[in-house]
């Protein structure tokens, strides 16, 4: 008999009969272990060209996020790039489609910096993607600075209605927003 610390007592032959498994064991598991190999494939390549993304120095986001469409409904911008909302000399909202009152809609917060350059067209596509089983929608507005560089920094908010939070399967899955400087009013790229 064999005892073990905690008191317990074993025949010996257990104890060998144990002992000798464990072994087979340990000495199958490095046989199976060394028919096993790893290959490496073949190098892979890629292409492409790489796009270095550049905002435009005048022209910020500075936040976005959810919220209720106001009262009175902001404007809603222009989508024709030779007729451009051209933007006021105080901070005020707009819309990127036609909104409702008290619906939910995604908000971005954009700030013009002092000094912006006058008279120029900006170019801002939003694409959103909504619903359960995701629909995305790309909306293109175009924007013109004042005739007049403001004086002091100014913020611009802009909405894309999202629906009535009434009916309960709003969802918003991702947002992207991208900002270009058009080469002159009325011609963007």
């Amino acid at each position: 008999m064999v005892s073990i610390p905690n008191g317990k007592r074993f025949p010996r032959r257990t104890v060998y009969v144990a002992t000798a498994f464990a072994l087979l064991a340990v000495v199958a598991g490095f046989g199976i272990a060394a028919s096993f190999t790893i290959t490496q494939g073949p190098a892979l390549n890629g292409g492409g060209v790489y796009h270095a993304t550049n905002s435009i120095a005048w022209w910020t986001e500075s936040s976005a996020g959810v919220a209720v469409i106001q009262t009175p409904v902001p404007t809603t911008l222009s989508a024709t790039a030779t007729a451009p909302t051209v933007l006021p000399i105080a901070a005020s909202s707009f819309a990127v489609t036609a909104a409702t009152a008290n619906d939910v809609g995604q908000y971005w917060k954009f700030s013009e910096a002092a000094g912006a350059t006058a008279s120029t067209e900006l170019e801002i596509a939003f694409t959103v993607s909504t619903g359960a089983t995701p629909t995305v929608t790309t909306t293109t507005v175009f924007v013109e600075t004042q005739a007049t560089s403001p004086g002091a920094a100014l913020t611009f908010t802009i909405f894309y209605d999202l629906g009535s939070p009434a009916a309960g399967t709003i969802t918003l899955n991702s947002v992207s927003e991208l900002s270009q400087q058009c080469s002159t009013v009325g011609t963007c790229p």
